[in-house]
């Protein structure tokens, strides 16, 4: 065990030290892009709610106009 100790150095520390945090790097700009696609996935899904909402109140009083004339 001491003789793997002794053979690691400071440059192989400082090497493994930058490698991951370039590999962190990429995570964080990874999940950052899928918060980003799913607060645009949910924005659109409230956009065609409130879009259904209006066309089928517009459908319910097209419905009792036509039943009104009846």
């Amino acid at each position: 065990m001491y003789l793997l100790l002794a053979q690691i150095t400071v440059e192989d520390l400082e090497r493994e030290k930058l490698f991951l945090q370039h590999n962190y790097q990429f995570l964080t700009f990874g999940l950052m892009a899928a918060w980003l696609i799913l607060a645009i996935f949910v924005l659109m899904m409230f956009s065609r709610e409130r879009r259904l909402k209006r066309e089928i109140a517009s459908l319910k009083a097209m419905l009792e106009e036509k039943s009104a004339k009846a």
